[in-house]
């Protein structure tokens, strides 16, 4: 029989951070949350991973360990490891800890993101890339059910990218594509399966206009590339009851990423302003 939630056992860990509970700096609280989420797999981490994963610094975590009456990670390991915890290896950890119908859809879904690697890898990925760097003026479209996913895609590539805009054509008539003097112009397209009436007419005209246009999609999609070779695809299907958008968020983090590494003093600029902003208007 699995082991539920109400008789599962707490591990030494879980019940080290109990006794602390309320008296954590903010640090250690974020340090205490992290440790007790990735429980199972700390067996793969370091100081230094833990640190980079909690935005804290190395010493904060060794500390943190030692108030918690470990003298290091090691120590922390073979604790777990004396009661059976920490012993799962690798991506395997959790969706071992789980039977049936969710771990199954858990592992496809990891599978889909994992098989981005070969859209990343074709030589049209660098292209696509920096022709969104390269652009004066992006436009990111999404339409029906992943209009949300593309507009943060749109909001995340801003922080990177000086002229960014979630192209909205039913609200602006596509006034944004009005002539503009020797302006380079990108469209990037998200679409999926069942697939916007308007998308391909926008990468339609997109494309007529002589704008580079760069296609996300899923793999059962088979008009893009007759208008770009800037296609890159992702598997939906999962099994699930409505399909993932996993696979496509990771993708456009990835486009995000890659365009900030195309000038990465530039992209850390920005990301050092930002803050400042959403200070001044009291948003954090």
């Amino acid at each position: 029989m699995t082991e539920t939630a109400e008789n599962r056992v707490p591990s030494p860990l879980v019940l080290r951070l109990q006794a602390l509970s309320g008296e954590l700096t903010k640090s250690e609280a974020v340090i205490a949350q992290w440790l007790t989420r990735n429980e199972a797999i700390l067996g793969l981490e370091t100081g230094a991973s833990i640190a980079a994963k909690t935005g804290v610094s190395e010493i904060t975590v060794s500390r943190f360990l030692r108030r918690l009456g470990y003298k290091g990670l090691q120590a922390l390991k073979e604790d777990l490891q004396t009661r059976g915890a920490a012993q799962l290896p690798g991506a395997d950890a959790y969706v071992r800890l789980l039977d049936g119908e969710t771990a199954a859809l858990i592992r496809r879904d990891a599978e889909a993101v994992l098989a981005i690697s070969a859209q990343v890898a074709r030589p049209e990925w660098e292209a696509a890339v920096a022709a969104i760097h390269a652009a004066d003026e992006v436009f990111v479209a999404g339409f029906q059910s992943v209009k949300g996913v593309a507009e943060d895609f749109a909001r995340r590539l801003s922080i990177v990218h000086e002229r960014v805009r979630f192209l909205t054509p039913h609200d602006s008539g596509l006034a944004e594509w009005l002539p503009s003097a020797d302006a380079r112009r990108c469209l990037v397209l998200v679409d999926t399966v069942p697939y916007a009436r308007e998308a391909e007419g926008i990468v339609r005209m997109a494309a007529g206009a002589k704008m580079d246009v760069v296609v996300l999609t899923d793999e059962l999609n088979t008009w893009a590339t007759r208008h770009t070779p800037f296609v890159f695809f992702v598997t939906s299907a999962a099994g699930a009851f409505v399909e993932s958008t996993g696979p496509l968020a990771s993708l456009l983090n990835l486009v995000t990423h890659a365009v900030a590494a195309r000038d990465p003093e530039r992209a850390k600029a920005r990301l050092a302003a930002w803050p400042a902003m959403l200070r001044e208007l009291g948003l954090f």
